[in-house]
């Protein structure tokens, strides 16, 4: 190794400690830190209120739907507990296509839905008492109802959770009731409704299972809230959930956490942004959410029925101005050493040959524009013209790290 080349990496060893910070790297929170190259899931976001589109009131058969996914291009739901066990095929105005029954399932609480490339989910785990016993997932294989059956079968799965150890809490007070899960990576992620502290624990557990599975919480977040289902994007790693709060007298508003740019699984450990979406007056009881694509996508409310009776109804959303700044964790990690040579650099970057006749814009740490240039056959480029630091390049949807040396 020649002293040039020491040389080089000491440098770029001293300024990567000098410009790998920890903090919040969104530039839409309060504390944005513009030096900041590691997000450590610290942002704080303004108070922040939501119009969703109401696209139309659900019909009676959908009084207490719990929870939604979105496949096929239609949208799916169930009711939860005391109802049929079936599932119903909406179009994306809400109106209910088909029913598919589950023969062989019993629908004690049903509370959420979730899916993988092949199988549905539906999860068997509301427990406003605290005292279930006979917790379960039921599994359905997507080819039965693409075949076109309207009665298909399901294995349930039983499950427990470890930390319980009693069983005579107080209904609705205390941390052992769910109301969403989904799937990602070959497994189930189960976020707790926690009636008693609103710390909503995070369990996570290969999909895949045979006897009793006991499972035990990874790590937990405190939500001013009930949680009621959550929606994971795979392609982006985003997560919302939603859920929503007594604020006196039976007085409910409702609200969704984004949940974005965090390491690995770790949903909680990311940003969270919390999004207030309205009042029980207008929206009813929040209690289903999917993504369509990485930012929009719909939710739904079951029927209120006290002093006054609010039907259930059907919302869009799109939460893309809130993910504008979301470079994504995996964006930056994943790739900040690959794809660019010599890094660090001197003179000139070599770019992959994919990123031919792209069009490339390179940004200091601050998000300061620095160079723009569109890539050509020698797939180099001339950054003799920037200060020794870091940079990232943005190409065809993606951003490298890279960084620049005397």
């Amino acid at each position: 190794m020649g002293r040039k080349t020491i040389l080089s990496i000491l440098l770029y060893v001293s300024l990567w400690n000098t410009y790998a910070q920890l903090g919040c790297t969104d530039v839409q929170a309060l504390n944005f830190n513009p030096l900041a190259q590691w997000n450590d899931g610290s942002c704080i976001y303004p108070p922040t209120n939501y119009s969703s589109l109401w696209i139309q009131d659900l019909p009676n058969v959908l009084i207490e739907n719990s929870g939604l996914i979105f496949w096929n291009d239609f949208i799916w739901t169930i009711n939860d507990g005391g109802s049929t066990p079936s599932i119903y095929k909406l179009d994306q105005n809400g109106v209910v296509l088909d029913t598919i029954h589950i023969a062989s399932a019993t629908n004690v609480d049903w509370e959420a839905m979730t899916q993988s490339n092949t199988k549905i989910y539906i999860g068997d785990f509301g427990n406003n008492a605290g005292n279930r016993t006979d917790l379960g997932i039921y599994e359905i294989n997507k080819s039965d109802i693409l075949a076109g059956n309207m009665n298909v079968t399901a294995q349930k799965r039983a499950f427990k959770y470890g930390d319980q150890l009693d069983f005579t809490g107080q209904t609705n007070g205390h941390s052992f009731d769910c109301e969403s899960f989904y799937y990602d990576a070959d497994s189930l992620v189960l976020i707790s409704k926690a009636w008693n502290n609103f710390y909503a624990k995070r369990y996570r557990f290969e999909s895949v299972w045979s006897d009793t599975l006991v499972i035990f919480p990874q790590d937990s977040l405190y939500m001013d809230g009930l949680i009621t289902d959550v929606s994971y994007d795979t392609l982006s790693k985003r997560t919302l959930a939603i859920g929503y709060k007594n604020n006196g007298s039976n007085f409910y508003t409702s609200f969704v956490y984004l949940l974005f740019n965090h390491p690995d699984t770790h949903i909680f450990s990311g940003n969270k942004r919390r999004i207030e979406l309205g009042n029980m007056l207008t929206l009813s009881q929040t209690e289903g959410i999917t993504f369509k694509d990485s930012a929009s996508g719909f939710f739904s409310s079951e029927q209120i029925s006290s002093v006054i009776t609010i039907p259930p109804k059907l919302f869009s959303f799109d939460f893309t101005s809130y993910f504008s700044d979301d470079i994504g964790l995996n964006d930056i990690s994943l790739r900040n050493m690959t794809g660019i040579s010599p890094n660090p650099c001197i003179q000139y970057i070599t770019v992959p040959i994919g990123c031919l006749g792209q069009r490339v814009l390179i940004y200091s740490m601050t998000g300061q524009f620095c160079l723009q240039t569109v890539i050509d056959p020698s797939l180099t480029i001339n950054v003799e013209s920037l200060v020794p630091a870091p940079y990232y390049l943005y190409v065809d949807g993606k951003y490298f790290r890279f960084i620049k040396t005397e």
